[in-house]
């Protein structure tokens, strides 16, 4: 099964909220390609940096990326 294209920060935002913080562990985040933000199209640096808000809150940092089509999964580790 592939990744979706499309989807809604909200959504990413709700799977982050699933994420539970702890020492050593990593996670990995699809994002498409595409997002909308209140059903309106979002710009791709407005979606990161809602998006990476909420996993620095959580006390993880970003540890790379994988392009793929449709979208990157972003990697994150807890943060030191």
């Amino acid at each position: 099964m592939s990744n979706p294209s499309q989807g809604s920060i909200e959504e990413l935002l709700s799977q982050l909220d699933n994420i539970t913080t702890g020492p050593r562990q990593r996670f990995e985040l699809w994002v498409p390609e595409h997002l909308t933000l209140r059903g309106q199209t979002a710009h791709s640096d407005v979606a990161i940096a809602i998006i990476l808000d909420k996993i620095l809150s959580k006390g993880y940092e970003p540890d790379g990326f994988a392009e793929a089509a449709g979208g990157r999964t972003y990697k994150y580790k807890a943060s030191r």
